[in-house]
């Protein structure tokens, strides 16, 4: 994606095609910002009223784990969360 509208209006399309869970692949995304955080807890909110579900085809590292730790995502996280984001294992 050259950049978060692209990937938005990805999303966007995906969900309102219904068919299946939406899976993103974020493991190349190397300056990840609040707004791809913020985008992706949208579609997973949106998801869930929608009846749908939304997952990550990889745990999140690196950069992603990174910035989930400095935006205080890992201080608060639910199992749900823990689960969607690193697949059930918080990395050290």
């Amino acid at each position: 994606m050259a950049s978060i509208h692209d990937f938005a209006l990805t999303i966007g399309q995906c969900q309102q095609g219904g068919e299946g869970p939406l899976t993103l692949d974020l493991s190349q995304v190397a300056a990840p910002d609040l707004s791809l955080l913020q985008l992706v807890e949208s579609a997973r909110a949106q998801a869930r009223v929608d009846g749908g579900s939304v997952r990550l085809s990889a745990p999140a590292a690196g950069p992603l784990a990174a910035l989930l730790g400095r935006a205080g995502f890992t201080d608060v996280m639910t199992p749900d969360d823990l689960n969607f984001w690193f697949h059930g294992d918080l990395p050290q």
